[in-house]
């Protein structure tokens, strides 16, 4: 007989609810900034004194399982999904204990543990098989490799890995009991069923999600910052089915979803760490391993079925997006048959400052394709923080190539003779980038040559949560995953074309200025030079929908798209998949700070532009403008990239506001546009958050791919966000 989660627990208790509401923005919002998790450290030493001498991949395997065969099982009578880790605030063993850390390990967990997130895990899979299915799948792959004669290292890894998965399904075992003990019976069915067999339910799948991600994200990884995949494609079958059947009403699916998101907060420490980290005012990653990372939920996008880009799932998922909320991140995938509703749903999130994220499937499946990616495999992308592009499961970045633009274009203008024309420019722009560019190329293929010797490697949780690393018996960092790639970041892009825009405009066309006096004025800080920086001020500027401005942007991206183009030699035997992405997080202002005057009238050690957005002032015809110019970048070789802005509430406000602001971005999307996050606050409002914290508990804003509480930011942090150019129509 079917029987209904009413039936054997209150889960729409709405008092349960608005607790665990209030939990979570407590751990956001009030929580002590020196609360640690004291209880994981200690018991992570124990293990580590546990595997001493044994290999690295049994080192993990057995440690792991002995992290989550002693640490205490927490709950609470309000849990749907179960799975926490205690804080405490740290006597003076606990800071011993802390200090040893960051002493011995450098930070929170041991070298052992290797894992650094920042991925999306084949969950598809994991959902399919389960934790015993993939154990299963573990064990077979080994019994075969000894069948056939093999020794060594390969063996080890495979061993590790098993024990991995053990180490998880006893977790669940022992929350199970743990449970029913409390009296949350079903919630402990729910994870004895999962720590045996692969999830039959919605409420056990979510369950099984949750706790891969609590270890991961709270005990098994630093700043884990990981995706969970595209949660509206990934559970609507179990969904549908338990609708059906009567086990399930959407009430109680949305009450789950709830507590998901309340659970990715209750983990998180105060603070944050680009623009304020390091300040008395943050709990850092060696308190805290999630710390301020940014957990992903994607939703939306084109199906690999076929089937529609969002269900009811999907604004399940979205109804219940808590604005006061830091995590999960909500990255929403933009098609251009979207229905209006569930637009509309999204942009009223937004101007709440809700946790979102859009990205416009319409270019970064095209991107995907063009560097190499399956069609099929590129239709699964999936983003992870900070704006960071995945092939969900099935791939993996091992390499960097990391450009800052605004450096190259000053060089090109400053260096050797003077540039007798704008093609030149380009022409030295280009020489002077190349040597960076080939040298990612050539390392990371030397570094791929080695491999097959290299191998298995180290043995990381997550090679045991991706696609390919236990069928090949390596990890994703010695090619495990079907996709290896190098993350390229093309950076400053508003600096560089104002830079270029300007020199053309006041040297080779309107002949204002001389090159000479131009060098002279950088090389002098503008100093003596202030009429000449006016004109350089007032020059062309990418973002007021100028031609003469916009079109050396799609120049500079089309030259370095062809670069890599070039470099990836995707049709010989030995291509390289390379994502190409317009993502600087705050790195604007350390490369400003190194950097001297540029021909924009920007002076020496100022910030540079940020992300794909223009230079700061520079966007005066209002917002419309600005998404024009961008519209018109190549934005279909690019795989991702972030574009901040702050728009004023009166712009949001209402019916006609929320009507307007749906049609502008729906307008972005459909012309072209890559991403867009937004922020809405006035600068009279953030000034008063300044100076009246405490009337301003839940405001938050936008960093690049995550969210942050404005008040917990420190003085810098907070101005860097009022310089934002507030957007007007």
């Amino acid at each position: 007989m079917t029987i209904s989660y009413t039936e054997t627990a209150n889960i729409l208790d709405k008092d349960a609810s608005n607790r665990r509401i209030a939990e979570a923005l407590y751990a956001i919002r009030e929580k002590d900034f020196r609360s640690a998790t004291i209880e994981r450290l200690r018991v992570t030493w124990e293990a580590h004194n546990h595997v001493q001498g044994l290999p690295q991949q049994l080192q993990l395997g057995e440690g792991l399982y002995y992290l989550l065969d002693n640490i205490p099982t927490y709950i609470s009578p309000d849990d749907l999904l179960l799975g926490r880790v205690n804080e405490e605030i740290p006597d003076d063993d606990g800071e011993a204990l802390l200090k040893k850390a960051r002493e011995e390990w450098k930070r929170g967990i041991p070298q052992w543990m290797p894992d650094g997130g920042h991925e999306c895990f084949a969950w598809e899979r994991l959902i399919e098989l389960g934790l015993s299915g993939l154990e299963d799948f573990a064990f077979q792959e080994l019994s075969r490799r000894i069948k056939a004669g093999e020794t060594g290292n390969h063996l080890i890894f495979l061993k590790g890995a098993v024990r991995i998965y053990q180490a998880f399904r006893n977790y669940a075992r022992r929350y199970s009991l743990a449970a029913k003990k409390a009296g949350l019976e079903w919630q402990g069915e729910n994870c004895a069923s999962i720590s045996d067999n692969p999830p039959e339910t919605f409420a056990e799948a979510l369950q099984l999600i949750w706790l891969v991600g609590v270890v991961y994200c709270a005990m098994g990884s630093t700043n884990p910052t990981l995706t969970f995949g595209r949660l509206d494609e990934l559970l609507l079958n179990l969904y549908l089915a338990d609708l059906e059947s009567g086990r399930l009403t959407r009430d109680e699916a949305g009450a789950l979803i709830e507590d998901f998101y309340c659970k990715n907060n209750i983990i998180l420490g105060r603070g944050e760490h680009q623009m304020s980290g390091g300040t008395e005012r943050d709990t850092g990653w060696l308190r805290n391993l999630s710390y301020d990372a940014p957990q992903y939920v994607m939703l939306g996008g084109y199906m690999q079925d076929g089937s529609a880009p969002a269900n009811d799932l999907t604004r399940l998922f979205l109804e219940r997006v808590i604005p006061a909320f830091e995590n999960p991140v909500m990255v929403f995938r933009y098609t251009k048959d979207l229905p209006d509703d569930i637009w509309r749903l999204i942009s009223d999130k937004m101007r709440d400052n809700s946790s979102i994220l859009v990205y416009n499937d319409e270019v970064v499946i095209p991107a995907m394709v063009h560097c190499g990616i399956d069609k099929h495999d590129a239709l699964a992308y999936t983003m992870h923080g900070c704006n960071w592009p995945d092939i969900g499961g099935m791939q993996h970045s091992v390499g960097g190539c990391h450009i800052a633009l605004p450096h190259f274009m000053r060089q090109a203008i400053m260096e050797g003779d003077e540039p007798k024309s704008v093609d030149e420019v380009y022409e030295r722009f280009i020489a002077l980038m190349r040597p960076t560019i080939e040298g990612s190329f050539d390392g990371f293929r030397k570094f791929r040559e080695n491999w097959d010797n290299a191998a298995p490697g180290t043995l990381r949780i997550d090679d045991c949560f991706l696609d390919n690393p236990i069928a090949k018996a390596r990890s994703w960092g010695l090619g495990g995953t079907k996709y290896t790639n190098i993350l390229a970041s093309i950076r400053f892009i508003g600096t560089t074309v104002d830079c270029i825009a300007a020199l053309d405009e006041l040297v080779f066309s309107s002949k204002k200025v001389t090159m000479g006096e131009l060098r002279k004025a950088l090389e002098d800080d503008f100093v003596g030079y202030e009429p000449l920086r006016q004109l350089c001020v007032n020059a062309p500027k990418f973002g007021r929908d100028d031609d003469r401005a916009d079109r050396h942007a799609v120049r500079i991206l089309s030259v370095i798209t062809e670069e890599f183009d070039r470099l990836s030699q995707l049709d010989s035997p030995d291509p390289v998949i390379a994502f190409r992405c317009l993502t600087t997080d705050m790195g604007h202002i350390g490369e400003g700070s190194r950097l001297g005057a540029t021909p924009d009238g920007r002076k020496a050690g100022s910030p540079v532009s940020d992300n794909t957005s223009p230079s700061h002032g520079s966007c005066t015809k209002g917002i419309t403008a600005m998404f024009r110019s961008l519209s018109k970048l190549p934005f279909d070789r690019f795989n991702s990239g972030a574009l901040n802005v702050r728009l004023q509430r009166r712009m949001v406000t209402g019916e006609e506001g929320l009507s307007c602001l749906a049609a502008l971005l729906r307008t972005y999307f459909d012309m072209g546009g890559l991403q867009t996050q937004l922020s809405i606050a006035d600068t009279n409002e953030l000034r008063d958050a300044q100076a009246n914290p405490e009337s301003h508990r839940d405001l938050m804003v936008r960093i690049t791919g995550y969210s942050a509480v404005f008040v917990d930011m420190c003085r810098r942090a907070q101005d860097e966000i009022i310089r934002r150019q507030e957007m007007e129509e």
